[in-house]
């Protein structure tokens, strides 16, 4: 199961953080606050790597800027023909040849990252969260939940060269087959720096995101 959703979790990536637009919002839908972050100006890009098989050339770029609102732009090359049917079934996906591109819309500050829909706003990442907090949304009669699951005190995440505190939200409710849950990963210097993919057969396997700015 895992070599087959593989290439499809990589597509997360590509719609990171991304989810159709819902139906109701479930809890505190208020603008996360803060001032403006770099990291959602203008051409401010977002590298992935660990990369899996039929899955190249994926990045995220901001496209546009209406306010605190930032709309990025995900794109891949997808030469697996399987995963590229599924993607091109996708609310709101565009597919040219093998590159399939997505846009969403998010709220990015110095206090951290929010998606931004017509009925409300969902928490990706609030840098100054808690264990233990929780952000939801139902969508299609199911629900959608990030919780922090973790907070470190310690440079204790690799990331590149580096060693850096982390903030750790999980997602479940997506209901992607073979998958259980997604992490997010993050910190208030360099923004969303890892997302990370739980299999339903126990295993798992981490995607690491750079941007090219920082708060």
């Amino acid at each position: 199961m895992k070599n087959y959703i593989l290439p499809f979790a990589a597509t997360l990536i590509l719609a990171v953080l991304a989810f159709p637009s819902c139906s109701l919002i479930d809890g505190d839908d208020k603008p996360l606050g803060g001032e403006p972050s770099p990291m959602g100006e203008v051409n401010t890009s977002y590298g992935i790597t660990a990369l899996p098989n039929g899955v190249t050339d994926a990045d995220a770029v901001v496209t546009a800027r209406n306010g605190e609102v930032s709309t990025i732009t995900y794109s891949a090359t997808i030469t697996n023909p399987a995963v590229l049917e599924m993607i091109s079934a996708m609310p709101d996906v565009t597919v040219s040849g093998n590159r399939a591109s997505v846009s969403r819309d998010y709220r990015i500050t110095t206090k951290g990252f929010q998606s931004v829909y017509e009925e409300g706003n969902l928490t990706i990442m609030d840098y100054d969260a808690k264990e233990g907090d929780t952000y939801s949304l139902k969508h299609n009669g199911k629900k959608l939940e990030r919780k922090v699951s973790k907070v470190s005190k310690e440079d204790v995440y690799e990331w590149g060269f580096f060693l850096i505190k982390t903030i750790h939200v999980q997602e479940t409710g997506r209901g992607i087959p073979g998958v259980s849950k997604i992490e997010f990963i993050g910190i208030h210097k360099w923004g969303m720096v890892g997302l990370k993919v739980y299999f339903e057969d126990g295993t798992d396997q981490t995607f690491g995101i750079i941007s090219s700015a920082n708060n």
